[in-house]
């Protein structure tokens, strides 16, 4: 019989009764998990199964201990992603972020046209090790790349179908401002239009069946009601099949305002006057004055620069907010404005727009890449909506825009708009020290992170208020409460019962961890079709990296998105593995315990790919079997609430599923031994110290006999992160020193291989 060994976390003891297993088995430790019923999980396909840790899809997959070149991985893997021969993958942008990871952003393309949505990220570690994927590929296609309708008469529907009667590229003064912020005198609001394959309804689900042909047009309308789109027309047909809003407006509402005081602002020296145009930085920001009407490129002015009069008071709230924006962003993410390359922030302020008017909102995009902020009921300068968290709002849209790209629609659009709610929060806690938790709450709250129920908004996941209609683009305002819920557990802590009936308690771990995590969810890992499902793979994969696995960072991201019902947390079981589990693999976890052949047999055949992993314990009794050729493997895992019970839709029979019942009280539980070591009856003693380590540590070994050693450092998915081998080791005490520089702070399992032995030892980098 083979047992695949791998690295240990060990924090209960993992006993083996089967006396035919040598050595006995031995744990590991990760954290992703396959299969949920609210978006497409795709099965791996047998190459991919090979190279994939357990738990994977190919919509979100770790990769085991294997060289992979992020550059050609889908040439080399071509077969394994069933890509086909009309099927490209372009890496659109490469990202290196703040602690040194890469991020390679790949956009699909299917007979040289663009694949709306089809997008993936391939993420590498510092050490070069390609430790993840994720994203979204539309395999199957099976289309044309003629089109039959051409351009000018896909846009003649698009427009038909906008219906606005006036477009921004018909307004000279947005033209010239468009030319200007691009630095391009042929740049205009008049659409081009673009070939891709589209889906002709919007369901989520992502089926080739479902993409066309298709023009796709940006139109922005001007002085109307109807929102700037994303259209696209079938190039075959000529009707319009799919839209999606660029524009993204803050939700209405009025009440009492509040006035952050003098604040200090900086402006341009014009003409002999000073006006509303920051540019003491690469990034220029523009105020302009709307004077309660539509967008105008009209400065706010002022003789000596002292801005005190009452009139002048909405244009020193937008002017410093917008300040504050952009210092957050700078001094927090260390990113140049919304697009992350010093584009110009433009706010339009004291507006009243759309047909009909209205003055009680805000909006990003529908004056191209800037935003809009709405005058207010009333006249009074601190009825504008242009408070400090709104603000942020608005251009984290912009940030939302240039990243992931979150389709302003249903679920997509929730995140989308829950992500400008939060950074708007981390924007108002910048300028002010604090922060409110309610959105727009100086001029009148609007939202409630820690209440959502408070304005009718949902706190758990399809829970009380989830919007399931068409209105507000899906819900996308409505719906955001459930990911702010999330932030403000995470960052605060709490404990109750949501909306599913589940109880729940979060270890808060501070606003500006969370912050982090957020913002490498949203950067790093999330396209633009992400659901919730994702946005909580994307935050347990970025606590990870950021914390470290196991950290109270990455349990905490996880015990939140359970508060809120996104892949709950299932109850404590233990499960009874039966019978006999063939080539095509299996992948069995559970919140507590597993345990095989205990009043039965189980059988891993030759060849099958075979996982088991615990939070507590995986016990194989007399009757296990794994044969000769097979590859079975188990681990222990303790952050159970970053993973879910069992994947649904798992292939198992009645039998396989076994019996389940409740967990036997620690109490009870089987006796525990060291949980930092599991030795393979072996007599040879091992000891790190210092454990903690910071850069180096001293491995010693106590030996039986003159041997030779390999000693190999994992990572928490079982990549090899150091080796030494040929070591020679005399019988009695041996020191061995190892250097980690190129370690990154986290939880690793040492491995000391003697031939005949293994021992496995947790060690921790500070």
């Amino acid at each position: 019989m083979v047992v695949r060994f791998k690295k240990i976390y060990m924090k209960n003891i993992i006993k083996y009764i089967s006396e035919t297993i040598r050595p006995p088995l031995l744990v590991l430790f990760t954290f992703f998990i396959a299969g949920n019923t609210m978006a497409q999980n795709t099965p791996l396909s047998p190459q991919l199964q090979q190279i994939a840790g357990g738990g994977s899809t190919r919509e979100w997959i770790t990769f085991e201990d294997v060289t992979i070149n992020p550059r050609t991985i889908f040439t080399d893997y071509k077969n394994g992603f069933e890509l086909s021969a009309d099927d490209e993958m372009t890496i659109r942008k490469v990202e290196k972020d703040n602690i040194g990871f890469n991020h390679f952003k790949y956009q699909q393309y299917y007979k040289n046209h663009r694949v709306v949505y089809g997008e993936y990220i391939i993420h590498q570690q510092t050490d070069g090790i390609v430790a993840s994927g994720n994203g979204r590929l539309i395999t199957g296609l099976k289309l044309g790349g003629t089109a039959s309708v051409q351009e000018k008469q896909a846009l003649d529907a698009a427009l038909h179908f906008m219906n606005a009667g006036k477009y921004l590229w018909q307004n000279a003064e947005m033209e010239k401002e468009l030319k200007r912020q691009e630095h391009n005198q042929l740049a205009t609001y008049y659409p081009k239009g673009e070939l891709v394959y589209a889906p002709n309804n919007w369901d989520a689900t992502f089926k080739p069946s479902d993409y066309r042909l298709a023009w796709h047009f940006k139109i922005y309308p001007d002085a109307s009601a109807v929102m700037a789109k994303d259209v696209y027309v079938d190039a075959l047909t000529g009707k319009v099949i799919h839209y999606a809003d660029i524009s993204m407006n803050c939700s209405g509402g009025s009440g009492t305002t509040a006035y952050n005081g003098t604040q200090f602002i900086s402006t341009e020296l014009s003409g002999g006057v000073y006006r509303s145009h920051n540019n003491c930085q690469s990034t220029d920001i523009y105020v302009y004055n709307c004077n309660r009407g539509q967008a105008s490129t009209t400065f706010y002015t002022d003789a000596n620069n002292s801005w005190t009069a009452t009139s002048q008071q909405s244009a020193v709230q937008a002017q410093w907010g917008a300040g504050r924006v952009y210092a957050y962003y700078f001094a927090i993410h260390n990113r140049q404005s919304w697009n992350g390359s010093s584009g110009d922030m433009i706010a339009y302020n004291n507006a009243v727009y759309g047909n009909p008017p209205t003055a009680n909102n805000a909006c990003w995009g529908c004056a191209g890449n800037a935003t809009i902020f709405g005058a207010g009921s009333t006249t009074a300068a601190t009825d504008d909506w242009n408070t400090d968290d709104i603000m942020g709002h608005e251009f984290t849209h912009g940030v939302t825009q240039d990243e992931a790209g979150l389709v302003y629609q249903n679920e997509s659009g929730a995140l989308n708009e829950s992500f400008s709610d939060i950074f708007g929060e981390m924007v108002e806690s910048y300028a002010e020290g604090i922060n409110d938790w309610l959105v727009g709450a100086d001029r009148g709250a609007i939202r409630s992170f820690s209440n959502p129920n408070d304005y009718n908004d949902p706190d758990t996941y399809k829970g009380t208020h989830w919007y399931t209609g068409t209105g507000d683009h899906g819900g996308v305002h409505t719906n955001s409460g459930v990911q702010n819920h999330w932030f403000y557990l995470l960052s605060v802590g709490g404990s109750g019962t949501n909306d599913k009936g589940q109880s729940y308690k979060v270890t808060g771990i501070g606003r500006f961890k969370a912050r982090d995590i957020a913002y490498r969810a949203l950067t790093m890992y999330l396209t633009s079709s992400s659901q919730y499902i994702d946005a909580r793979k994307a935050s347990l994969r970025a606590a990870f990296d950021l914390y470290g696995q196991c950290s109270q960072e990455i349990i905490s991201v996880g015990d939140a998105w359970h508060a809120v019902g996104v892949e709950s947390q299932s109850p404590v079981y233990t499960i009874n593995a039966c019978g006999i589990y063939p080539l095509q693999g299996t992948f069995i976890q559970a919140i507590s315990t597993v345990t095989a052949a205990n009043g039965c047999t189980t059988t891993i055949t030759a060849g099958a790919k075979v996982t088991f992993t615990a939070r507590d314990r995986v016990v194989l009794y007399p009757g296990f079997t794994a044969v000769s050729g097979s590859n079975f493997r188990a681990y222990l895992e303790p952050c159970s609430s970053t993973r879910y019970l069992i994947p649904p839709g798992e292939k198992m029979s009645d039998e396989e599923k076994g019996i389940q019942t409740p967990v036997i009280s620690r109490a009870d539980a089987i006796p525990s031994a060291d949980e930092n070591e599991i030795t393979a009856a072996v007599k040879e003693n091992v000891s790190v110290a210092p454990n903690p380590f910071r850069g180096s540590f001293m491995l010693t070994i106590n030996a039986q006999k003159d041997a030779k050693a390999q000693v190999t450092i994992y990572n928490s998915f079982g990549v090899r992160m150091q080796q030494q081998t040929g070591i020679n080791l005399k019988k009695g005490a041996n020191k061995i020193p190892f250097n980690t520089p190129s370690l990154a702070a986290g939880t690793y399992m040492l491995e000391v291989n003697l031939g005949d032995s293994r021992v496995i030892k947790k060690i921790i980098k500070g």
